[in-house]
């Protein structure tokens, strides 16, 4: 592994988010690390400190705004000053100082920080402080597990990283930048030590929905596997997610992205929000931040940011893909339908007196309603994020829905994936592609080497349009080059300025920015 000195800028123990059911916790406190972890309680406490920076709003924003608005599936959009904030991203010229860009690494590796203090916390405490051994190695695997996504997030976004293995104590500790491949070996290696340790979903409480599972543990190792093209390890590990009957396709597509199917029978790993009436600000609050982006502006109180293309829109038409393009694109006309049902019911009732003073009136209500749609500059809004009126906070930030991160549906093309790759599985790469297309109503795939390849690479972007994978997909398949402005020199962001600042030039920018080599 090559080793270049690093200082890792990190929080040491932030302040805990809490979070619905086994994150509604209060927050650590002042106690050190070296005298906190006695009790089961607090181990607990410990891991669910990790677990919150996963649902931090700016982790989040930078999670679709590097996967889903830097591919061709949408634009950032939002007001003029928001979409031009966003352009040198966009256009791939950003810079090491950009919010986006610092915020992803902070956070990561402050969550990072936190499950490695778990992690050794939790290992050094007394088997006889817990109520079952079982539960201690648990914990352990669960903080595991986040360590391994976060890095999983960051390899993917910035390409050669420091790997945190231990809790960082100082500021003047220095970790070295690891190649990519090396960055993806600790992740499977912490995610195969964490699987070992975690349950099923089925043998968590109600109220536990949404810690990281076996499965979950398995499915990011088939994914991990999948970059790496280690197509026997991916197929393998999907298998295992497959063969544990833990999950099923949802057999409605849109009720995977409502209310009643967060945690269905679909879900393998999603972020859990929900309305706190007591914590409204933007960093501390339980909410779904996401859902005030992307609602349409100002006939909502949304921002509309991260709109869906035109370019996805054909990419369903020409699939025939109705089922899952009416998941996931919201038209214009549907907004209009939802946010002003009340003016298009007045009209309907003035047409139908027949008051023709009545009637304009109504027509004029109406025209006001949708000329307050605001910088649409697509057409179409995500689906998949969308709260209707009666479902929303009243706390602009605290939109109770849940954000899918892992779903069975990209276990099944996974492994299709992976099948393909290697000698004699195109037929089991058929069967599991076609379970997936079977569910939306789409004919049997029966192609054959690259023309297969392609029909899954195909339905990834279908299948997870809106859900923040598109950029990574094109990234490792090589297809990035259809995106105008892409630059193989700038296809991962740069590395936070303030990051390189507190060195004494011993770390290298990524190539393409200033001071890249």
């Amino acid at each position: 592994m090559k080793t270049i000195k690093y200082i890792l800028a990190i929080l040491l123990m932030p302040a805990l988010f809490a979070c619905e059911d086994f994150l509604d916790r209060e927050k650590l406190g002042e106690e050190t690390s070296d005298v906190y972890f006695n009790s089961q309680e607090k181990a607990i406490h410990s891991v669910s400190a990790a677990y919150s920076d996963i649902k931090d709003y700016r982790f989040c924003w930078a999670w679709w705004a590097f996967g889903e608005t830097l591919s061709d599936n949408a634009v950032y959009s939002g007001s003029d000053g928001d979409q031009a904030g966003f352009e040198p991203l966009k256009t791939f010229n950003g810079t090491p100082d950009m919010g986006l860009v610092t915020n992803k690494w902070r956070i990561s590796y402050r969550g990072i920080n936190k499950a490695s203090q778990a992690i050794e916390g939790i290992s050094a405490m007394n088997d006889a402080l817990f109520a079952s051994v079982s539960i201690k190695k648990r914990l352990i695997a669960e903080a595991r597990f986040i360590r391994a996504f976060f890095h999983y997030e960051l390899v993917r976004a910035y390409g050669r990283i420091p790997i945190s293995d231990h809790f960082i104590k100082t500021a003047s500790e220095k970790i070295g930048q690891s190649e990519i491949s090396d960055v993806f070996a600790f992740i499977t290696s912490e995610l195969e030590l964490a699987q070992a340790d975690l349950p099923l979903k089925s043998e968590y409480d109600a109220a536990d929905l949404g810690r990281v599972t076996k499965g979950a543990a398995q499915a990011y190792l088939a994914k991990s596997y999948m970059y790496m093209k280690e197509w026997d390890a991916a197929r393998d590990w999907a298998k295992k997610v497959i063969d544990s009957k833990e999950y099923s396709l949802d057999p409605s597509y849109a009720h995977i992205f409502s209310f009643d199917g967060e945690h269905g029978v679909e879900s393998i790993f999603e972020i859990s929000f929900y309305n706190s009436e007591t914590e409204t600000s933007a960093f501390s609050n339980n909410g779904n931040f996401q859902t005030l982006f992307m609602l349409p502006r100002n006939i909502t109180y949304g921002y509309g940011i991260n709109q869906p293309t035109e370019n996805l829109y054909d990419a369903f038409m020409a699939a025939n893909d109705p089922v899952r393009m009416n998941a996931s694109l919201l038209t214009t006309q549907e907004v209009y339908d939802i946010e002003l049902a009340d003016l298009y019911t007045a009209l309907s009732a003035a047409q139908e007196s027949g008051d023709a003073a009545a009637i304009t009136k109504a027509q004029t209500d109406l025209q006001s309603g949708k000329d307050r749609l605001q910088f649409n500059r697509t057409g179409f809004y995500n689906e998949k994020m969308y709260v209707h009126p009666e479902k929303r906070s009243s706390e602009i930030r605290n939109n109770p829905n849940n954000i899918r991160l892992m779903r069975y549906a990209e276990v099944l093309l996974i492994y299709a994936e992976a099948s393909a790759q290697v000698s004699g599985g195109e037929a089991e790469a058929r069967a599991k592609l076609n379970m997936v297309r079977d569910r939306v109503q789409l004919p049997d795939v029966t192609a054959s080497g690259q023309a297969l390849l392609d029909a899954i690479y195909l339905e990834r972007r279908l299948e997870l349009a809106g859900e923040s994978d598109r950029y990574h997909d094109l990234l490792r398949l090589g297809k990035a080059s259809i995106l105008p402005k892409w630059s193989e020199a700038k296809k991962y962001w740069p590395v936070p300025q303030a990051e390189i600042d507190v060195t004494t030039g011993e770390i290298s920018q990524n190539p393409g920015y200033v001071g890249g080599n």
